[in-house]
């Protein structure tokens, strides 16, 4: 349960004020005057104070308070509350693990548009997890995630699509999910990339684009990357 102080005799004025010393990296600042805000009813506040306790940013890790306050502001319509509830149900932080409970919170969140939820749907359809297991709904919700820009969502699209997994196989369409991601700068999309030109995969064998997307990814410390370009310039000598 919670131990309220008193509250905020103007909570809106008091999140923005949390929101500008969260971002100068006043962290304790920002908690108070977040609870404040949150203890007479901000949703936002409720959901930002919810994730200082799960970070422990300000204060020391609670991640059972953190749900507490994620459930106070998805109560009032927070959709990102209503995520990051599911995913303390889906990992077991703060409460007991529930998938099943953690799917149908995180498909409310992913109905109301979210892509970090869209994206985790489709991973919990991927794998089964508190849905039956569907690799064309998997696949359906990382479209959507895409769409909204969700980077990982983009780079599994194109490995589903270059695998054939939830759809048929279809190369140029892994390119095009896989460019997306890797000029977002996603590594492991900007590997695949690579390999898909070195390859002729979907797209006609290109030595020096595969090249350029190797160096982008070994540049952000690839380890795969990184060994691929070792073996071709050794190769080359």
């Amino acid at each position: 349960m919670f131990g309220f102080g008193k509250g905020s005799k103007n909570p809106g004025k008091d999140y923005a004020e949390g929101s500008r010393l969260y971002e100068k990296g006043d962290f304790k600042g920002a908690l108070k005057a977040f609870r404040r805000s949150a203890e007479s009813g901000n949703a936002e506040a409720q959901y930002a104070l919810g994730n200082m306790y799960h970070d422990g940013k300000g204060t020391m890790v609670n991640t059972a308070q953190a749900v507490e306050w994620w459930e106070r502001a998805a109560a009032q319509g927070n959709f990102k509350a209503t995520f990051n509830i599911g995913l303390a149900y889906h990992l077991g932080e703060g409460v007991r693990r529930n998938d099943d409970y953690a799917a149908s919170m995180i498909m409310t969140a992913a109905d109301k548009g979210y892509p970090r939820a869209m994206y985790t749907l489709g991973s919990m359809y991927l794998n089964g997890q508190g849905v039956k297991k569907s690799e064309s709904k998997a696949l359906e919700w990382f479209l959507k995630a895409g769409d909204r820009g969700h980077i990982t969502a983009q780079y599994n699209i194109g490995v589903c699509y270059e695998e054939g997994t939830g759809t048929e196989v279809d190369y140029s369409k892994a390119i095009k999910w896989y460019e997306m991601a890797a000029k977002n700068g996603y590594a492991p999309a900007q590997y695949a990339l690579a390999i898909m030109y070195g390859d002729g995969k979907g797209v006609k064998n290109n030595e020096r684009e595969a090249m350029k997307w190797l160096e982008k990814a070994s540049a952000q410390g690839y380890e795969d990357a990184t060994a691929l370009l070792k073996e071709y310039r050794e190769l080359k000598n």
